[in-house]
């Protein structure tokens, strides 16, 4: 849950393709919603899809690291401090 202060809404002016704001109209009116709350949720959307590929690629380079360890070429710190390092991370994004 955010603060109400960060809850507060700006105005924002951008440019859109024709096509893609078509795209967003036909949406819009088949769900009746207005074109603010559809661009405020994709826009959460987008930003939580590139959070989990940021936790998904950082799995993957963890995982390449425990078979780095397993063969031996690497050592691996310990468990607690990487998950400790990873909600530090969590935080802050």
């Amino acid at each position: 849950m955010h603060p109400v202060a960060e809850l507060k809404k700006q105005q924002v002016g951008f440019r859109m393709p024709a096509y893609l704001l078509n795209k967003v109209d036909k949406v819009i009116q088949k769900y009746e919603i207005n074109r603010s709350e559809f661009l405020n949720e994709a826009t959460k959307t987008y930003l939580e899809t590139i959070k989990e590929e940021e936790v998904y690629g950082r799995l993957g380079e963890a995982m390449q690291e425990v078979k780095l360890a397993m063969d031996g070429k690497i050592q691996l710190k310990s468990a607690r401090f990487s998950i400790e390092e990873l909600k530090n991370e969590l935080k802050d994004s």
